[in-house]
């Protein structure tokens, strides 16, 4: 996938704070913080530690503050094949950087490598070898991956089985609407716009009870389109419209690389089984579940 192909540049370019995780949500930042805190506990991490798919950084500032706070050193190292915008200038973060073919200068071999929603976006029938002869003789690997029973892929699911209706509706119903509104400049509409406004009610009608429909923000932004027609701004409703739609069109087409790389993952045994062919050994994978929240992913943890 080139870079320009890439939907999650588009993301990370916004300042995206991670993928996966509600910036406003605590809970959940506390609950990925204190994953990664306990592996790098139970782990005694060799260095150069590389985090595969860093996007904007996270999980390398995750552990930087873990380094911090245990009064240890860590050489820190992200890589992702999207276009990234990192907020923290002081992470060495790489961009269009496929961890398929990364290698340290020098010759030189990772101690370390962790992921956090990455290994399995990327292809990992070569990148788990790649990776495997990049490690240090008893190096490991530490990798919180995807599952189909996760309630972020199921709760991404739906939104991505809704997407396109969503996007059908603004194109044949919200926008030859609001521009006939602007047209009208205050007059009685059209026949076919009178249909679209028709069309659009019973659209949102029909959703009016389905909390993944309201995760998409769909009715205030429509409303927000038609006011503006209503009171003539029109490079306003353009903007909003364009705006919306191309957010959707994007977010659309990044769940289509989270389904693609849920099914390269497979399942427990299909996980372990494609790391213990790409070369490691004592490869563990565990379901990761919160109380408060459900199953998120399994994590991998694997030795050289």
């Amino acid at each position: 996938m080139s870079n320009k192909q890439n939907p999650w540049s588009v993301f990370w370019q916004k300042g995206a704070f991670a993928s996966f995780l509600d910036e406003k949500s605590t809970l959940q930042n506390y609950q990925m913080r204190k994953f990664w805190f306990e592996r790098m506990e139970e782990t005694e991490a060799k260095q150069p530690i590389l985090d595969v798919a860093t996007g904007n950084g996270i999980v390398v500032q995750w552990l930087t503050e873990f380094a911090e706070k245990k009064g240890k050193k860590f050489e820190l190292i992200g890589v992702d094949a999207a276009v990234i915008k990192p907020s923290n200038d002081k992470l060495k973060l790489h961009g269009e950087t496929e961890y398929e073919s990364f290698t340290l200068p020098s010759n030189k071999k990772v101690g370390t490598v962790v992921s956090h929603y990455g290994l399995e976006y990327g292809d990992m029938a070569t990148g788990l070898p790649h990776l495997h002869k990049q490690i240090k003789r008893g190096g490991g690997l530490i990798a919180l991956v995807h599952s189909e029973d996760s309630v972020i892929v199921q709760t991404s699911r739906k939104v991505y089985e809704l997407l396109p209706s969503l996007i059908k509706q603004l194109n044949k119903s919200v926008e030859p609407l609001f521009e006939a509104i602007l047209k009208a400049a205050g007059k009685p509409l059209p026949r076919n716009a009178q249909l679209a406004q028709q069309k659009l009610n019973q659209f949102a009608n029909k959703y009016r009870n389905d909390p993944t429909f309201h995760r998409t923000n769909f009715v205030p932004a429509v409303r927000h389109i038609l006011q503006a027609a209503e009171q003539g701004k029109v490079a306003e409703a353009k903007h909003v419209f364009n705006d919306y739609l191309g957010n959707l069109t994007d977010h659309k087409a990044r769940l289509a690389t989270m389904v693609r790389a849920v099914e390269q993952a497979g399942d427990g045994q299909q996980l372990k089984q494609q790391f213990e062919t790409a070369g490691f050994k004592n490869v563990r994978v565990q379901t990761v579940q919160f109380p408060e929240t459900g199953i998120v992913g399994q994590c991998v943890q694997a030795d050289k």
